[in-house]
């Protein structure tokens, strides 16, 4: 009850907050990426194999090489798309961490 009871710290200003950021790690960035993009796309190629999302199957088909229904395609596919979402992951971390620190390096 006493934490009720107890005024809350004010919220941080914009000037106290300036300047108070971390890096984003662009590896830890690129790892979850491609770890969501790799599971989206094996779950699109499971769900085409019973004629659902056959469609989104073949927009990734477009963008992957050999990215089929069947077993060894949507392998292919996730393999793809997991060293697709990691390029992308460490590409706009590195840039984030750029912009975050306008241009400057630490």
């Amino acid at each position: 009850m006493e934490s009720q009871n107890r005024p809350r710290d004010p919220a941080p200003t914009m000037d106290e907050l300036d300047g108070d950021y971390e890096d984003l790690d662009p590896m830890a960035f690129g790892f979850a990426c491609g770890t969501t993009m790799a599971l989206s796309v094996g779950l699109i190629g499971m769900l085409s194999r019973v004629g659902i999302a056959e469609e989104w199957r073949g927009l990734f088909a477009d963008m992957y090489p050999g990215f089929e229904s069947d077993d060894g395609g949507t392998l292919a596919g996730v393999v793809w798309a997991g060293a697709d979402g990691f390029a992308m992951g460490i590409t706009f971390g590195w840039l984030y961490n750029v912009f975050q620190r306008g241009g400057q390096r630490r």
